[in-house]
């Protein structure tokens, strides 16, 4: 049976270990799924605790870049770390655009410009998939800095600062509005856009709302969250299952 955990901080909300109960029992992968919740100052005894113990662990906010640091040196975000040759992955672009396939038909040809709220570790693997696709990306964060950072981080051009662009997609890589925020409201945009994308999963946020009232189809994030969990298996065990049969079966599970 292989071992495999979740690393992150306040993660008691997660819906993964439900995700990965089912992916168990569908793929046929048999392994035990754990959650370590731990604070900064316990991060790197942690994450060698799981390096030395687990066959590999999934990686969450606040630690996706701390922990691609950590093992590579290089700048970046990670989600998925395989314990055996220390190799790290991100799966959330996967997950993420498997989820807006799967949610937005269409939209490969009628979303030309996207606004990406939050500049931190998720927006990342969010801008990675999308440039990768051929979209332009426009982010907006509270702090202009982070923003301007992460847009540097793109030498191709297809990553810029939103300064009231028109858009299609919007898509909200922050945890604003777990608790009843609007973020659209805190940064003064108007919800005038033909798909909105929350990858928060564990509730109908504001965001949403807004978004679903001013005409725009909508998703919230937990069909990412089951893909990128269902490719991150594959990385960590080695093995080979259909996708679709499985997340179909996390569906009907959750």
């Amino acid at each position: 049976m292989f071992k495999i955990a979740l690393l992150g901080r306040d993660i008691s909300y997660s819906m993964s270990p439900r995700v990965h109960a089912v992916i168990s029992e569908s793929s046929g992968v048999s392994y035990k799924f754990d959650m370590f919740d731990v604070k900064y100052d316990e991060l790197t005894a942690t994450a060698n605790y799981l390096l030395d113990n687990y066959d590999g662990f999934f990686v969450t906010r606040p630690y996706k870049q701390n922990i691609k640091r950590l093992l590579t040196q290089d700048g970046g975000s990670i989600n998925v770390v395989r314990s055996r040759d220390k190799a790290v992955f991100d799966t959330d672009g996967l997950g993420f655009i498997s989820a807006l396939d799967r949610n937005f038909s269409g939209w490969r040809e009628t979303v030309a410009n996207v606004l990406v709220l939050g500049a931190g570790g998720a927006s990342r693997s969010v801008c990675t998939a999308l440039s990768a696709v051929g979209k332009k990306i426009y982010i907006l964060d509270r702090t202009i800095m982070n923003a301007a950072r992460l847009v540097s981080e793109y030498k191709n051009g297809s990553v810029a600062l939103f300064s009231n662009q028109e858009v299609e997609l919007a898509v909200n890589c922050t945890s604003v509005g777990m608790s009843g925020e609007d973020i659209l409201k805190s940064l003064c945009v108007l919800p005038d856009f033909k798909y909105a994308f929350d990858l928060i999963y564990s509730c109908d946020t504001p965001f949403l709302r807004r978004a679903r009232a001013g005409g725009a189809e909508t998703s919230s994030g937990t069909d990412m969250l089951i893909y990128q969990a269902i490719e991150g298996i594959k990385l960590i065990t080695g093995s080979s299952f259909d996708t679709e049969t499985v997340f179909e079966s996390v569906k009907e599970g959750l």
